[in-house]
């Protein structure tokens, strides 16, 4: 095309020849064009684009549009298109406004457009030079000129020059950044993005709800990966994704392997690109506009994987810290899904590449970065040096700095990086000494280190009893994170002395006389009741004190916990008195010296089946903690055939009564908790141990 004379055109149209002529440098991909006339423009434009749009409320005008499969008239207002476009996925490379000339519709138009316009896309302003007074007229130029010296002082999202040739055209564009190469387009489609991420007790520091609220709006699913959580992290995360992925117990050091399983389950979705994210960690406001674009980008170039910068926030909402390397983050936080996508053999380890080897060009953006509250309150940092120090970590770089303030270099955190309602005004946080620092640390130790699982037994009688139930805990279960206590239930002095003597955690509780007077069971009742207070654990776990277990007793009942029930073992009872449901009776030993163990192992190991069922026996018996007390605990005693099951009438012996343990399945079962029995959780019962010793 040759250079345009603009002295050859003494009319009013030499801007057609420049539009052209600009179309036919930047092809766009798509031109929309806001009142067409007679098409004259509009139909020198097609060899330039891939798809046209001509908009026009004159039905005849679409008569002189030429017939292309690249082409589309719509018969309608500029506003009522704009409307239609807002449901869909158009991004408008290049838009000509040239319908009505006065400056409130040409200003209507453009920033009913503006949003629909891709990153450094044009808007061409038409008539906003006259060259004459009577130019002004509105059948010519109108006031369309008053729009563009509006638009001119604003500059944020947009530039604006004009042509001082009448009657003048408005170049705008689109654009953050100055270099198109470097902000990311809009996508033609919209990319599906799955996160992934890993969890374990965060809801006890408060990250969980703002982690889903303020990531489910920018991806299409949350594959989440709970490493053991007993702080209610995985009940929560069940009712925000379908896509659970649950460990038994918490295993930090394998961060890689929990990244391979996170990321097979989420290739399952059949995602476009993987967004890793902690729970203590969002994104910036900025990611409503630019993670797509970002995608397409990648899909453009090749590119890998999409690298963030993370904003650490300080003891505060609000500000940042700069010093000791933490303003140097940048972690490859997304990634294009590409065929054969794996981590390579995963080894056990902390501080390990956290994305799989297969991304290997790497692509830095700033328009998106990462909020880290994983230092935002004494209570996180805390658990980070605590969980840290327990593995290992020495020194300043791998442990005290996370902690250290010698140094502290602080910057406040701009308010348009944090979505809407995460901002916080809040005061600069003072630098600590390192003796402040530690002081702190150590007001969370209990907490960070505190069991997560309560196993509770009760005592009243006998040594030889206890002592062969305390063994066969511990020999069989795993304690990590654990603790086993006896409650001595108005316990002999033999008893107490024996606890105290070898150390044995336990509480001792005693009823009142009156209550002693009671039916013996009543006392039970309120003694697991008085246990379940004392116990420091999520979850309670009830045994009798006559009772033998199989590997995996414990780890099989926990593993079945779903969030809504309460599991109890299979029991295999002596015979000495009728079982119950899924109950075997096999006599293995009535007592604890004419018990046959191996023989036991052996019946426990041929009789496991990886099933659950609902209903069953009653102990041993896990239970959520918050679940036990919602329900309001045992009933103390077991209780009238008929009475409120919430203000009971205790029986008395030889009354028709359903066992205390009944009763606490049913008022469970009204809060949705339901209670199942454990096939592959298998417990040897001798019946009425103590009782009978």
């Amino acid at each position: 095309m040759s250079t345009i004379d603009l002295s050859s055109h003494k009319g009013l149209i030499w801007h057609e020849d420049f539009i052209v002529h600009l179309a036919s440098i930047l092809r766009p991909r798509v031109y929309v064009e806001l009142g067409i006339y007679r098409c004259a423009l509009f139909n020198r434009v097609i060899p330039f684009a891939d798809h046209l749009i001509g908009v026009d409320l004159n039905p005849e005008a679409g008569q002189f549009m030429a017939k292309s499969s690249k082409t589309q008239f719509i018969n309608s207002t500029t506003l009522e298109f704009a409307q239609q476009i807002k449901a869909g996925s158009l991004w408008i490379d290049m838009l000509f406004i040239d319908a009505d000339h006065s400056k409130g519709a040409v200003l209507q138009d453009f920033y009913a457009y503006l949003p629909y316009v891709a990153p450094h896309g044009l808007i061409l302003l038409h008539d906003v030079h006259p060259g004459s007074e009577e130019l002004l007229n509105p059948a010519w130029c109108g006031t369309a000129y008053l729009a563009a010296e509006e638009l001119s002082r604003y500059r944020d999202e947009f530039e604006i020059m004009t042509i001082p040739a009448s009657p003048g055209l408005a170049i705008c564009r689109k654009r953050q950044l100055q270099l198109s190469w470097q902000e990311p387009r809009q996508p033609d489609r919209k990319y599906k993005i799955v996160c992934i991420c890993q969890v374990y007790n965060e809801m006890i520091k408060a990250n969980l709800e703002r982690f889903f609220r303020y990531t489910k709006p920018l991806v299409d699913a949350i594959v989440v990966y709970d490493d053991g959580s007993t702080d209610g992290s995985y009940e929560f995360m069940l009712s925000q994704t379908p896509y659970v992925i649950r460990g038994i117990q918490n295993d930090f050091a394998n961060e890689i392997s929990h990244k391979q399983v996170l990321l097979q389950e989420a290739l399952k979705l059949e995602p476009d690109f993987i967004l890793w994210l902690d729970a203590d960690e969002v994104l910036t406001a900025s990611a409503v506009d630019h993670l797509q674009g970002i995608c397409a980008l990648c899909i453009d170039r090749q590119i890998d994987g999409v690298v963030f910068h993370e904003v650490n926030l300080w003891r505060s909402h609000s500000w940042r810290r700069l010093d000791s390397l933490y303003d140097v983050g940048w972690f490859v936080r997304l990634w294009r899904v590409t065929p054969g996508m794996s981590y390579n053999k995963p080894q056990p380890g902390l501080h390990q590449r956290p994305y799989p080897p297969s991304i290997k060009r790497l692509h830095w953006v700033d328009t998106i970065k990462v909020l880290h509250y994983g230092f935002s309150s004494k209570q996180r940092l805390a658990h980070k040096y605590l969980v840290y120090e327990s593995h290992g970590q020495r020194g300043y770089d791998m442990l005290d700095r996370l902690i250290s303030e010698e140094q502290l270099v602080l910057e406040k955190v701009p308010q348009e990086y944090f979505p809407e309602g995460l901002w916080e005004d809040d005061e600069k946080p003072e630098p600590l000494n390192w003796s402040q620092s530690l002081a702190y640390v150590e007001e969370f130790r209990e907490e960070v280190f505190r069991p997560h699982f309560s196993i509770i037994c009760l005592i009243y009688k006998s040594v030889a009893w206890l002592k062969f139930v305390y063994e066969q805990v511990l020999k069989y279960t795993e304690m990590t994170r654990k603790e086993f206590f006896f409650v001595a239930n108005d316990a002999t002095d033999e008893v107490i002395e024996y606890l105290r003597e070898h150390d044995i955690p336990h509480y001792e509780f005693n009823n009142s006389a009156e209550q002693r007077a009671e039916w013996y069971v009543n006392n039970v009742y309120r003694a697991y009741n008085y246990a379940a207070a004392k116990a420091k654990g999520d979850f309670l776990i009830f045994i009798n004190s006559d009772m033998a277990f199989s590997p995996g007793w414990f780890d099989n009942l926990w593993r079945a916990y779903n969030g809504s029930n309460c599991v109890c073992s299979r029991l295999v009872e002596s015979g000495k008195l009728p079982s119950g449901q899924y109950g075997i009776e096999k006599d293995l030993g009535r007592n604890y010296s004419s018990y046959r163990e191996n023989e036991f192992q052996q019946y426990a190991a041929a009789i496991a089946q990886s099933k659950v069922e609902n209903g069953g026996l009653f102990m041993p018996l896990l239970i959520r903690k918050k679940h036990f007390e919602m329900a309001g605990g045992y009933p103390e005693g077991q209780v009238v055939v008929g009475s409120n099951i919430y203000d009971p009438i205790i029986a008395k012996w030889g009354e028709a009564c359903i066992s205390g343990d009944t009763v606490l399945m049913q008022k469970l079962h009204a809060h949705g908790i339901i209670h199942q029995t454990v096939f592959d959780s298998v417990v040897y019962h001798f019946q009425w141990g103590e009782k009978d010793d």
